[in-house]
């Protein structure tokens, strides 16, 4: 029995092995994928989760992570009774017979030490699984702009990204204006942000049918301090299909982020299309403030891109639209107030998790094939510059 449970485990890491090579050099094994079992994974696992309050994904990080401090701290006790018999060895000679038997105690602990690398070992196969379905395969996935903006690719000139630039800012500059704010000038939004985006989503999914079906309700991070010193917006947990935000971030920007991590959710890993159908779901909005968090979105990447273009020129870049006082007040991604409580509640220093989380995402897009790593994100300036093609330029 033993022997067969063995085999079978070894089974599940060799499906994991050949889906992600499938995914790597079959054409549209990863299309294939995302149209049929991850839609069932993304429906089961969604619907569980979402009848948690909280981010079950939150909890299962810091539930691996006492697993692996417990591999850790059973290794080195296992190598510190290793060092003493070895020693104990050392000073008998080469007469075994005079070495003491080893005692229950430590067989207890080499039994359990066993035990419990094998239901480590099943965990890692459960979740490889799980994890390849709902992330890994889906970075081989055809992209919502082949899927939904075919044809030639031209090369846009500065002017016409000026335009869209100047567009955007102008969008920004009259929205802004509209925003209910508090006494100190942050703006005051009254209604079910979560809810909303739903909606958005659900609607956006009339047009683009690979967006349509069920969501989960967004879920705020339990630990969104931590979350802000990796200046991190928000979370998609593959294993419980949860779309989480920062809670500690400016109101401003949560619209588009839970838009961002839903549609991560729907199968669309890659960052700029994730980037691009929240911007999408946001300024199609009947509500101006979602418009208005659509709008902000890309305004950084935009804003980088046309500097850029200008050879870095800044008195060539300040004859561009301006952004309003208001806008430039709403384009934080802290308060002042809200970073002063995320520092004095700081365990570990914020610049080092910030590079370390960096490091951490570089790695993991690299590994999945996006060479840009975190600057991909800004890829969604090319999909803005076809949506907008014939329509602005």
């Amino acid at each position: 029995m033993k022997k067969k449970r063995n085999w079978f485990l070894l089974g599940i890491y060799a499906l994991v092995a050949v889906m992600n090579v499938l995914s790597w050099y079959g054409e549209g094994f990863g299309d294939r994928v995302r149209l049929s079992i991850f839609q069932v994974t993304q429906m089961i696992q969604g619907r569980i989760s979402s009848l948690f309050p909280f981010s079950v994904g939150e909890l299962l990080l810091i539930l691996a992570a006492l697993l692996l401090a417990g591999a850790l701290i059973l290794a080195a006790i296992m190598f510190i009774r290793w060092l003493a018999e070895s020693l104990r060895w050392s000073a008998c000679g080469a007469d075994k017979r005079e070495l003491p038997a080893d005692s229950k105690k430590g067989k207890n602990l080499k039994a359990f030490a066993g035990r419990y690398c094998h239901v480590l070992l099943w965990l890692g196969g459960i979740v490889s699984v799980v994890m390849s379905i709902n992330c890994f395969l889906l970075y081989h996935c055809t992209g919502f702009q082949e899927n939904y903006m075919p044809g030639e690719r031209r090369e846009y000139k500065v002017g016409e990204l000026a335009v869209l630039r100047d567009y955007v800012v102008g969008q920004c500059n009259e929205l802004a204006e509209l925003m209910e704010r508090d006494e100190n000038g942050y703006i005051v939004y009254r209604e079910d942000m979560g809810l909303r985006a739903v909606e958005e989503m659900r609607r956006l999914g009339d047009e683009y049918p690979l967006l349509d079906g069920y969501y989960p309700a967004p879920k705020r991070l339990t630990f969104s301090g931590f979350f802000s010193q990796q200046y991190m917006m928000g979370y998609y947990f593959p294993f419980t299909m949860e779309a989480n935000y920062n809670g500690k971030m400016y109101i401003a920007n949560v619209p588009s982020t839970m838009c961002h991590e839903l549609s991560h959710v729907k199968g669309f890993i890659y960052e700029d299309d994730a980037n691009f159908i929240g911007y999408l779901a946001c300024i199609t909005s009947e509500d101006a403030f979602f418009r208005y968090s659509g709008y902000l979105s890309v305004l950084d990447y935009l804003n980088r891109d046309l500097y850029e273009s200008l050879g870095y020129s800044m008195e060539t870049y300040a004859t561009y639209e301006i952004l309003s006082p208001l806008v430039e007040r709403d384009k934080i991604f802290l308060t002042k107030e809200a970073w002063e409580e995320v520092e004095s509640r700081a365990v570990l220093d914020t610049e080092t998790v910030k590079k370390a989380s960096r490091g951490f995402l570089e790695t993991n897009l690299q590994i999945n094939g996006i060479e840009e790593g975190v600057a991909s994100y800004g890829d969604v300036v090319e999909q803005l510059l076809i949506y907008y093609d014939g329509a602005l330029y």
